[in-house]
Order: structure tokens, then C-alpha cells, then sequence
């Protein structure tokens, strides 16, 4: 507990201090959202990803960055039956969630000539790297319970499942990871272009009983962002 307050402290002050580069990005963005581990087949849809986010510079090299995303998910489970056609018959899951990625990047500047090594800004264009955990609260979620498990238990003197144990879990906490490009636009610096993407992988079975079985959130989404300084100089020496 102890540890965590401090964590928690340091965050809170970080936007305050005055010798950093602090940014408010907009992003968003696409790509594919499935579940991992599940016993029937699941074909990968529609991620979809928007919201708006704040980056604290805390070295030459590396930003913290931590956003509020809304993020959509859409796939289809293979049921294990099939139609009058012969052609397998698909369950539409997927979910709503509001996700809290905190990353930390590493800047790679595309020009590694510094013409003021004491002073620290964002370089004129760079690659980055990034990762951290996230938090995820689904709004809307729709998981697929095979019913021939479902069968197993369903002796209601036995051990049958409850109506609880049959929602899917609303709690995620999982890591996200990236890479991608920031470029300056103008010749002020005070707003940058970002083209990246990011895979985030869910830590917590989405079924609250494991007798149900396994199933782990995964996205993978490219984006587009825009970041707008909230600092004045472009320049800030360090506090070293």
C-alpha cells in the first residue's frame, strides 16, 4: 500500500512541474478485436478506438503518456452447429469499453545530432516505442457460453452455474504495447502528427467461472493523433 501511494503521488505531480514538455493528444483509430484461448473457433472483427489523452516528458528520451479511450469490439463465435445449408452458424459478441492505458515511450530521433545537449525538447521527427499496463471498464459486453458445457452443470441439485457466474466479467486489466511515428508540424513544434498502432491483451478471463473455459481480450489498432503543447518554451532545461 505504501509503495502505491507514492506511485500515486509522483503521477499527480508530474503535470505540475514546469521543467517538462506536457501535451494534450486527440487520437483514434482501427483495427481487429478477437478473444485468445477459447475451445471454439472465433473470427476477429471490427476495433474501433477514440479518445483523448496527456503526455508529460520526464527525460530527453522518454514521455509518459496516459489516455481515456473509447473502445469498440466486435467478433463472432463459431457455436459448433450448422445450418439447414451446412454453413457454421456464428454468435455476434463483443463489447463497449472504456479503456486507461498508461505508457511510457522511448523517443528515437530520426537525427540523433543534438546542437543543445543541456536543454531538453521533442526532436524535430522521431520513432517511439511503448508500454505499460491498462485499465479497462466494459459498459456493454456479450460473450459466448458453449452450451454443451452449459449441459454439464446444469443439474440444478449439483453445482449449476448461477445467474452471476453467467455474466461476462466487466474488469479488465491488461498490457498495451505500440510503436509508431511523431512528426512536428509547423516550425513552432507546438503541435505534432502521430501515426502509430498498438496491441492490448486483456490479463483477465472474461468468464467468471473457469469451468465456462478461457477467453482473454485482444485488439490491435493503428491510429492517427494530434498532440497540442501546453507549454510555453520548446525548450526546457533540465532539472539535472
Amino acid at each position: 500500500m505504501k509503495k502505491l501511494l507514492i506511485a500515486i503521488t509522483l503521477l499527480a505531480v508530474l503535470p505540475m512541474s514546469s521543467n517538462a514538455q506536457n501535451w494534450l493528444t486527440l487520437k483514434g483509430g482501427g483495427g481487429i478485436g478477437t478473444t485468445l484461448g477459447n475451445t471454439n473457433d472465433v473470427n476477429a472483427g471490427l476495433a474501433t478506438s477514440f479518445g483523448l489523452g496527456y503526455k508529460h516528458q520526464i527525460s530527453k528520451r522518454m514521455m509518459l503518456e496516459g489516455d481515456i479511450l473509447l473502445d469498440g469490439r466486435a467478433m463472432e463465435y463459431f457455436t459448433g452447429t450448422f445450418d439447414a445449408d451446412s454453413l457454421p452458424i456464428y454468435f455476434d459478441g463483443g463489447g463497449s469499453f472504456i479503456q486507461i492505458p498508461i505508457t511510457l515511450q522511448y523517443m528515437i530521433p530520426f537525427k540523433k545530432k543534438e546542437l543543445i545537449p543541456y536543454r531538453m525538447g521533442q526532436p524535430k521527427s522521431y520513432w517511439f516505442i511503448e508500454g505499460g499496463p491498462h485499465f479497462a471498464y466494459g459498459t456493454s459486453v456479450t460473450a459466448f457460453y458453449d452450451p454443451e458445457i452449459l449441459a454439464l452443470w446444469s443439474d440444478p441439485e449439483g453445482d449449476a452455474f448461477t445467474t452471476e457466474e453467467l455474466t461476462p466479467r466487466t474488469i479488465d486489466i491488461g498490457l498495451t504495447a505500440g510503436i509508431g511515428v511523431n512528426f512536428s508540424l509547423g516550425s513552432e513544434g507546438k503541435s505534432r502528427l502521430i501515426v502509430g498502432t498498438r496491441a492490448n491483451y486483456g490479463l483477465l478471463n472474461i468468464y467468471k467461472d473457469s469451468r465456462l473455459g478461457t477467453s482473454n481480450n485482444f485488439s490491435a489498432v493503428g491510429y492517427l493523433a494530434v498532440d497540442f503543447s501546453l507549454t510555453k518554451r520548446k525548450h526546457i532545461r533540465h532539472r539535472w
